[in-house]
């Protein structure tokens, strides 16, 4: 019986230090405004290509397509590089939904490839530094 007490005393000792270093650690520093931003209200890109056909009357009829769609939170239209920018609330909608309306208001509408092999604006943080922030005080 005492190993048995014994050994759960230093498990329950070795959760505890561990617990308390993680909540130090997320501690060390303030977050950021873009941590607090991202962590409040989660928002996801989708870029889409459209034509070089496309006028000027064409990006006024997508902008207005793009602020009455449901969980679009802001919409960017270059003409010089032929892309659209959706910002999307993922709580709300999905990159699917929204391609697929893409796709529904027309069919040359298609999602933009990575220009690059590194990551793109804005990045999904991972599960620890969620737990990070979560356990942050200081927010």
């Amino acid at each position: 019986m005492k190993i048995v007490r014994r050994i759960v005393r230093v498990v329950l000792t070795s959760i505890l230090v561990l617990f308390a270093g993680l909540l130090v650690y997320a501690n060390w520093r303030k977050p950021s405004l873009g941590e607090r931003i991202y962590m409040e209200n989660p928002t996801q890109i989708v870029v889409l290509q459209f034509p070089e056909s496309y006028t000027q009357y064409d990006s006024v009829r997508l902008t207005a397509f793009w602020q009455s769609a449901p969980g679009v939170s802001a919409s960017y239209i270059g003409l010089a590089s032929r892309t659209l920018c959706i910002t999307i609330d993922p709580r709300k909608t999905s990159r699917a939904a929204i391609l697929q309306q893409a796709q529904n208001f027309d069919q040359q509408l298609a999602e933009r490839q990575p220009v690059g092999n590194r990551a793109e604006c804005p990045v999904d943080l991972t599960g620890f530094q969620r737990l990070m922030y979560t356990l942050n005080i200081r927010k």
